[in-house]
């Protein structure tokens, strides 16, 4: 549906506001990746955000705090590692989406260079894949360099799980230290 949207809306009014020749650009394809992890982030992080206890606000306010300060010093560090677990599945569902990007990127398989980069056809890594492992002799140099890919799409996202994961435990060490 966002590939849809982005080709009809997006493509266009990219074209038209930035005066390039076309709208299939690699800033079109971040745009609609946006677009589509901010509900994920979003639906995630308010459920972390609820799940900080009531008591916790209430103190903050009973002893001086403004609203502000609870906010950012007591509800906020409460709730980083929801808010953290949003943001990495945020990433991720960017990271995973393939035929969406695919058509409003322009799918051109150069690397473009330079300062206007942003502005030109790309492919993504994901699209690679999707667009050429149908067509590759079996067994071929082809065939394995679109593995390697999909092994380097692999390690990025054990890294950021591997991040996130790391930062999350050392919350909760920080937190269980505090309560004990």
């Amino acid at each position: 549906m966002l590939g849809f949207l982005g080709i009809l809306v997006v493509t266009p009014f990219v074209r038209t506001t930035l005066g390039i020749p076309t709208g299939l650009t690699a800033f079109t394809g971040a745009l609609i990746l946006g677009a589509m992890a901010i509900p994920t982030i979003v639906s995630v992080a308010e459920d972390a955000l609820d799940a900080v206890p009531r008591t916790y606000r209430q103190a903050a306010l009973a002893l001086g705090a403004t609203e502000w300060q609870t906010i950012w010093r007591v509800t906020l560090p409460a709730a980083r590692s929801g808010v953290l677990t949003a943001m990495m599945l945020g990433i991720g569902r960017a990271i995973g989406e393939t035929m969406t990007v695919m058509m409003v990127t322009g799918n051109a398989p150069i690397l473009p260079t330079g300062l206007g980069a942003l502005f030109r056809p790309v492919r993504t890594m994901t699209a690679t894949i999707a667009a050429e492992m149908g067509e590759v002799a079996n067994g071929s140099v082809h065939y394995h360099a679109l593995f390697l890919i999909g092994i380097i799409l692999f390690l990025i996202s054990l890294v950021i799980n591997i991040a996130v994961a790391s930062v999350v435990f050392r919350q909760r060490k920080r937190a269980e230290r505090i309560l004990s």
